[in-house]
């Protein structure tokens, strides 16, 4: 009797062990604490009386990023120069930029929850890579410029484009749908530690084919998903729910298209666009698909890989620059 309950018991915890998403590891011992420095604050929540000395004293703090903020960002010049004091009042009393510096400031009046979980992350980052520093975080207004700018110590992040997809400023600006759908809040941290993959590890294969892109960039979200792993999959790649699951039914579909009409190998940058580059959909696919449907294939390509390779760490995945190595030893065959 004994014998025949235990070996459904065997079974289950082999089962379970097998199901277990091995990118939730635990961080609870590893100490991370993001400086984090509000620029949006500091330009349009300072009385302008102190504003100069809060400037000069914020770019005496932070040379790095006051050089590249307010020279090539904003390009009101140098701080010290004649000029920069005349240029600094026009932009911070521009009527349009202080109603949308408004917004920011009330939509993120608190931004501690992103602040935690973006040091959650740089927890799972000091896990896989523990010698690698953490930079810190500077939030600001670029009127609707950089998104984000990675520097080698610290990464820049421009709230005003995270407003929520229903902004009236982005219906003002005219930009279409499928971009705004991803400008909320929920894509901070995410858009964070993408763009940090990018500069981390640059695309670096020798062949720039359909293939090599796919599974470049399905490492660069497989890499967020391993920072951020209790996020949905429709927030790291920015599908809505109705496109994740577009792509979940007609999986097998498209890389049947793709292997039959040989576009895995080419390299025609047009080609690579349709499946690679954003947009409302990707056209030789349903108007239903969502754009980007290369770098969704690619994920799962990287996510079947690392299933069949489980000695294979996220570091050394990191460092394979051999996408048909990766699609030969993954074993992916959607059916």
């Amino acid at each position: 009797m004994n014998h025949k309950i235990l070996l459904p018991i065997v079974l289950v915890l082999l089962f379970i062990s097998c199901k277990q998403n091995r990118l939730k590891i635990n961080t609870d011992n590893i100490e991370v604490a993001i400086h984090l420095e509000r620029f949006d604050e500091l330009l349009f929540n300072t009385e302008q009386f102190s504003l100069s000395q809060k400037i000069s004293d914020a770019c005496e703090q932070h040379p790095d990023f006051c050089k590249l903020y307010f020279e090539d960002i904003v390009q009101l010049g140098p701080p010290d120069s004649a000029f920069f004091e005349n240029n600094l009042l026009l932009f911070i009393n521009d009527t349009v930029y202080q109603k949308v510096a408004k917004s920011v400031l009330k939509t993120f009046s608190d931004f501690e929850t992103y602040k935690n979980e973006i040091e959650t992350g740089f927890k799972h980052y000091k896990y896989y890579f523990p010698q690698k520093p953490v930079p810190d975080l500077y939030t600001y207004f670029s009127g609707f410029n950089e998104s984000l700018i990675i520097a080698e110590d610290f990464i820049g992040l421009s709230l005003e484009n995270y407003l929520g997809a229903n902004c009236e400023f982005y219906q003002y600006l005219g930009i279409p749908k499928y971009k705004t759908q991803n400008m909320v809040p929920q894509k901070i941290v995410p858009d964070i530690f993408y763009a940090w993959a990018i500069t981390e590890f640059p695309f670096n294969e020798n062949t720039n084919n359909l293939l090599s892109n796919m599974v470049y960039q399905g490492k660069l979200l497989y890499f967020t998903e391993a920072m951020n792993p209790n996020l949905p999959d429709s927030i790291i790649i920015g599908y809505t729910t109705q496109q994740l699951n577009w792509c979940k039914q007609n999986e097998a579909n498209m890389w049947a298209y793709l292997a039959e009409k040989r576009l895995l190998y080419n390299s025609e940058r047009l080609e690579l666009r349709k499946y690679i580059g954003d947009g409302p959909f990707t056209n030789t696919f349903s108007h239903e698909s969502p754009g980007r449907t290369g770098v969704w294939l690619g994920w799962q390509i990287v996510r079947s890989y690392m299933n069949k390779n489980r000695n294979t760490s996220l570091t050394d995945l990191m460092e394979i620059n051999n996408a048909q190595e990766i699609l030969n030893n993954s074993a992916y065959f959607p059916e």
